[in-house]
């Protein structure tokens, strides 16, 4: 049987042997694929029995094709790259990486967090200019005085809890998936989306993207929101309205914003009006990042594919009910 990996361009410099190894020491076929679009995966890897998929974007059109498949696995948590209705319909096993990244991201967002309620950039960009002055920006307040509200409430929001609670700050989180008792254990208070929209002076977004989530943070959620709340999203860039983000950013509606994930990426227009901002801190979906997690990433994926191809049913299948498993 074939684990094909379809776009093994996208992480340069790494050369697969991981995952290599623990599927060949399986006894199946490993093939390195450097698919751009749908149509290459169609013409090269509709025989595939596994699929192993970093970026690539999947809809019915492929995975229509996909006679052989078992399963498909993401480089990740998110799983927007793959149509899931699609594959339930080819009874195809869609996979992710659980425990991926989870102390990376969540400490990417308490430092962005941090670094804007402290105002680095803005003082750092005053002492490159020559200006010694502690008078400038904002008056700043202590975690004790600050309200953390966390949007999703899964093992990267209660990760970041446990980092702001460490530091004092009062934590409230919306999540309609997730039980009373996972909130009672982990000490945050359960609100629903309004009030954690009202009560938080840190935002913070983890959550994944879907037609009912993305375009979330747009001007109606603005005006719910405290003036000058800082707003934190490592998550998926398409949760926030970007232009309405920017306008909340001009009025000073948003104090500030740190943002790992944007709605168009790769971003490299320098006229984005984000770009240059004192109170916007941008990075490029850099928050999973670590050598650790990527050895545990590339791992991981590969020994669910060969869980599926031998039989088994990983813990990690997203559409286990839809295809009664």
């Amino acid at each position: 049987m074939k684990v094909v990996l379809l776009d093994s361009q996208v992480i340069s410099g790494y050369d697969y042997a991981i995952e290599r190894k623990i599927v060949e020491d399986a006894g199946f076929e490993f093939v390195m694929g450097t698919c751009q679009s749908e149509d290459e995966v169609i013409e090269k890897y509709s025989d595939a029995d596994a699929i192993l998929n970093i970026a690539t974007k999947m809809t019915e059109k492929s995975i229509g094709q996909l006679t052989n498949c078992k399963v498909m696995i993401r480089y990740g948590i998110g799983v927007n790259e793959f149509d899931m209705d699609a594959a339930n319909k080819m009874g195809i096993r869609i996979c992710n990486v659980t425990t991926y990244c989870i102390s990376e991201v969540a400490i990417h967002s308490t430092a962005l967090a941090l670094a804007l309620t402290r105002q680095l950039k803005h003082f750092d960009d005053a002492v490159g200019r020559g200006v010694w002055n502690q008078e400038l920006g904002k008056k700043m307040r202590r975690p004790s005085a600050q309200t953390v509200g966390l949007v999703g409430f899964g093992n990267i929001s209660r990760q970041i809890s446990r980092n702001f609670q460490g530091l004092g700050y009062t934590l409230i989180a919306y999540d309609p998936y997730v039980s009373a008792e996972v909130f009672k254990e982990n000490g945050v208070q359960q609100v629903e989306l309004d009030a954690l929209y009202a009560q938080s002076d840190i935002l913070s977004l983890h959550l994944p993207e879907t037609k009912d989530t993305a375009g979330m943070i747009n001007a109606e959620a603005f005006k719910k929101m405290k003036d000058g709340i800082i707003l934190i999203n490592a998550a998926r860039g398409g949760l926030i309205v970007t232009n309405d983000l920017i306008d909340a950013l001009k009025s000073g509606k948003v104090g500030g914003a740190g943002l790992d994930t944007l709605a168009e990426e790769p971003m490299k227009d320098v006229s984005n009006p984000l770009v240059g901002m004192k109170n916007v801190i941008l990075t490029p979906h850099i928050a999973y990042n670590s050598a650790e997690a990527n050895q545990e990433l590339f791992a991981s994926v590969a020994q669910t594919a060969v869980d599926v191809l031998e039989g088994k049913n990983p813990p990690n299948i997203l559409n286990k009910k839809a295809l009664n498993l």
